[in-house]
């Protein structure tokens, strides 16, 4: 089968597998097909080389014969796989079950080599740059196991392992399958030309431990690997798991659109899967007798909440179900509405939910972000309307009602819904309560390693920031800056390339202004921005409040927690102000720095709670990287000091 998918720039994913019988059966018809669709997923639709296309008829027919002659015939075949634009190609994913049972896969590099030589001294072209300045008859103890020489080309390459072995973290980085303990994954080399005795050297120089180099004089290695790996088996589970598990390397925003519709680039993993699969069966089975099933799904932000939510009313208006969208915050609901033509009028308010329903009238409401909600749905900007709970509105209007929840996201005193007090007010009502918990972070690249970073560090119980343990580098990347105007100019420059950055603020500084215009965040003397706009004004180039996340216009201004949950961007500024602070063991809290409403909240612990969750969501908000900034110097000491790496 061959599949092109298409990506926002650079390289399209060339999708090409097959098992090894059919590529052996049909490689005299599936070459070609390669061909072209390498084309198509190139940048500038260019060709393949005569190489690439010299080793998919020998090696990849090498490596396929081979399987077949050890009954591994039903593993499949990924050919030039590539996730991402910026990844390298692998010459061979192989995917399949294991012997001891689980999916396994192994990424294989494929060499046409019938010789080559160890690395010379005084040949600098392909050394590293130490190897370089010392000149010629240096070799570092590094270049001398990771390089191989090439006399015709008269330069140094990498050794096969060291290219398995980026590959494999490749694999893991673009793939959550492979948190998964119980998925094996391996990777080799093989040179199926390298027949010569005196070039065997390779398969004894090992640059990367657990990354084999197999040779045509050793076939019995290969096979050994092969069958350690493989069981006979059908792969095509692996093949489907692989393609259908990739980490979302893009924003629900613009795609919003495209999930309700029914089509989109975003996989449901794991519990989200079960979340879709649960509530779909749910709106099938539903009866008027007995208790109604009431779905809370939780989880902490980029769990992939509202991914979940906008999978099940596409679904749900795609089977010509009676659904709606509704969300306690303005700016997520805006934004994805915005983004479904032709399904707009599925995402509503509360209020006009509480109005213009009756009970059972909907099959399914989906109500995103219920720990913003206030008790009741509100009569206006202030006060709250006489009546049902928020929560009452939305089971009894529903056959099948979900939430979705993330108690550390609470903010404000009127934001009274927290798990606990969600599932209580369920019962009170005589309802079940069906919990399903979203428990891996997917939006920073999949990085389980920052969202708990954040959760400690705003828990006053701070980890070292480790980007790169030498075996599992770090997808995310973290930074903090010694002043914003720095912060704005690594982020400017990442806006500028086409990815999406923002810059957000603590609660601390007056918003008075609202046309976007007004420079009220003043974190240092002589750099000054304006807050993100209000909904109501006519600034030329400066979006709506509530489309300040997403909308083009959006990086001129500062966006306060309001704007931002709910929602994301590639790159992420938080400014940190005087309202939190670090004193060398702990977190304290300035109340007479808290400029917003959550000034309210008269306990001193539940304005800190408050004010580390809102800080919590600022820091949360990027899908590939964030730059922390404080005003205080101890702050900025305790990043430095954690190993996040300054700009």
């Amino acid at each position: 089968m061959v599949q092109n998918r298409a990506a926002t720039n650079g390289w399209e994913p060339l999708e090409a597998y097959y098992s090894a019988r059919e590529f052996l059966r049909d490689s005299a018809t599936l070459i070609p097909k390669i061909e072209n669709c390498y084309k198509e997923a190139h940048p500038r639709g260019e060709a393949p080389s005569d190489a690439d296309v010299t080793s998919w008829r020998e090696s990849v027919y090498a490596l396929a014969s081979l399987l077949d002659s050890l009954g591994l015939d039903r593993v499949w075949m990924f050919v030039e796989y590539r996730v991402a634009p910026e990844m390298a190609p692998i010459d061979v994913v192989l995917a399949g079950c294991h012997p001891d049972g689980g999916l396994s896969y192994v990424a294989i590099e494929l060499k046409q080599w019938s010789r080559i030589a160890r690395p010379r001294s005084d040949i600098a072209d392909g050394l590293c740059s130490a190897c370089r300045r010392a000149g010629p008859g240096v070799l570092c103890d590094k270049c001398a196991v990771d390089k191989v020489y090439f006399d015709a080309y008269g330069r140094h390459k990498k050794h096969p392992a060291v290219q398995v072995y980026d590959n494999v973290l490749a694999l893991k980085v673009y793939h959550s399958m492979f948190d998964d303990r119980y998925v094996h994954l391996a990777g080799a080399s093989y040179l199926h030309n390298l027949r010569n005795p005196e070039h065997q050297w390779i398969r004894n120089v090992s640059p990367r431990r657990g990354m084999p180099t197999f040779t045509a004089r050793y076939p019995g290695e290969l096979e050994k690997f092969l069958k350690s790996n493989f069981s006979a088996e059908s792969g095509a589970g692996a093949s489907e798991a692989l393609l259908g598990r990739r980490r979302a390397r893009s924003l629900i925003g613009p795609d919003a659109g495209a999930i309700v519709a029914g089509y989109t680039q975003f996989s449901l993993v794991e519990n989200q899967l079960v979340a879709v699969t649960s509530v779909t069966k749910a709106l099938t089975e539903w009866s008027p007798v007995g208790a109604k099933k009431v779905f809370v799904i939780s989880g902490r932000a980029g769990s992939g909440k509202s991914l979940v939510g906008l999978t099940l009313l596409g679904q749900a208006l795609n089977a010509g179900r009676k659904a709606c969208y509704v969300s306690g915050g303005v700016a997520s609901r805006e934004t994805f509405k915005r983004a479904s033509r032709g399904r707009r009028q599925a995402f509503a308010t509360l209020n006009s939910v509480a109005d213009s329903r009756t009970a059972n009238e909907l099959d399914l409401i989906l109500c995103d972000e219920t720990h913003r909600m206030t008790a009741r749905p509100m009569k206006g900007s202030y006060s709250m309307r006489p009546g049902e709970s928020s929560v009452s509105v939305i089971v009894t209007r529903a056959k099948v009602p979900v939430f979705f929840i993330d108690g550390d996201q609470r903010l404000f005193s009127d934001e009274v819904w927290s798990p606990e007090a969600l599932i209580d007010e369920i019962q009170s009502l005589g309802m079940e309560v069906v919990p399903i918990s979203l428990d891996r972070v997917l939006r920073a690249v999949g990085s389980s390693t920052y969202d708990t970073w954040i959760q400690r560090l705003l828990a006053g119980d701070p980890l070292p920031w480790k980007p790169d343990n030498g075996d599992e580098p770090e997808p995310f990347q973290l930074y903090y800056a010694d002043s914003a105007a720095t912060m704005e100019r690594f982020l400017r420059d990442r806006e500028d390339r086409g990815e999406s950055a923002r810059m957000s603020a603590g609660i601390c500084w007056k918003w008075e202004d609202r046309s976007g215009t007004d420079p009220e965040v003043t974190p240092e003397p002589g750099w000054a921005r304006p807050w993100n706009a209000g909904d109501q004004h006519d600034t030329p180039g400066v979006p709506k409040r509530r489309f300040w996340a997403t909308e083009s216009g959006g990086f001129g201004q500062i966006g306060c927690v309001h704007t931002a949950q709910g929602l994301e961007y590639e790159w992420g500024g938080v400014i940190m102000g005087q309202d939190l602070t670090w004193d060398g063991n702990g977190w304290a809290v300035h109340r007479e720095h808290v400029l917003s409403k959550a000034s309210r909240i008269r306990e001193d612990h539940d304005l800190e709670r408050a004010i580390r969750n809102a800080y919590g969501v600022l820091m949360t908000r990027s899908i590939r990287g964030t730059v922390l900034y404080s005003v205080d110097p101890a702050t900025r000491r305790l990043f430095a000091d954690l190993g996040v790496h300054k700009l």
